[in-house]
């Protein structure tokens, strides 16, 4: 009798063989379904239909900034303050104005302040610590009416440098 075929088939290297391959498959298949499942995409919003409604809303506040010619310059200084400098042709600044720093790839490392006003034009809070990376901004009024409200957007790339300019556009 043959040697190979007196031993028990757990101890034979091609039934195993076959086993593990498959069962690769599934640890991979599994593993996949987790890690997709841990790290949903965040990118497409729930109430899409809600936010294309309020475009209008949005490039209406855009329009209003640019029409008064409204733009601002943010100094992110080292000591964890946010210096704030807005001018353009307005009668009156609101007393808050809030600055949202949107992460480029995840939601999650979003930050929004409310800076309030120092002198005319003049905005400042100080912050625990300042973000490092790349960053878009979004500058809005705080507390106007609907009709007076302004936004302003930019980015900036904290690594890099410490200021952003942020200018009055249409469509922005």
């Amino acid at each position: 009798m043959n040697a190979a075929a007196s031993t028990p088939w757990y101890r034979q290297f091609w039934p195993w063989f076959l086993i593990v391959l498959p069962g690769a498959v599934v640890v991979a298949g599994l593993s996949t379904v987790a890690i997709s499942m841990k790290h949903a995409d965040n990118l497409v919003a729930d109430d899409y239909y809600k936010e294309g409604l309020a475009i209008n809303q949005r490039l209406s506040q855009d329009r209003r900034a640019a029409e008064s010619n409204i733009s601002a310059a943010i100094d992110f200084a080292s000591g964890g303050s946010i210096l704030l400098e807005l001018s353009g042709n307005t009668v009156s600044w609101p007393d808050h104005v809030q600055l949202l720093l949107q992460h480029p790839t995840s939601q999650e490392l979003d930050h929004s302040v409310v800076l309030s006003r120092e002198s005319q034009g003049g905005y400042r809070v100080d912050v625990d610590t300042l973000p490092q990376g790349r960053w878009y901004l979004t500058l809005q009024s705080v507390g106007l009416p609907e009709a007076e409200s302004w936004r302003l957007k930019g980015e900036v790339d904290l690594n890099s440098r410490r200021e952003a300019l942020l200018v009055s556009r249409i469509g922005g």
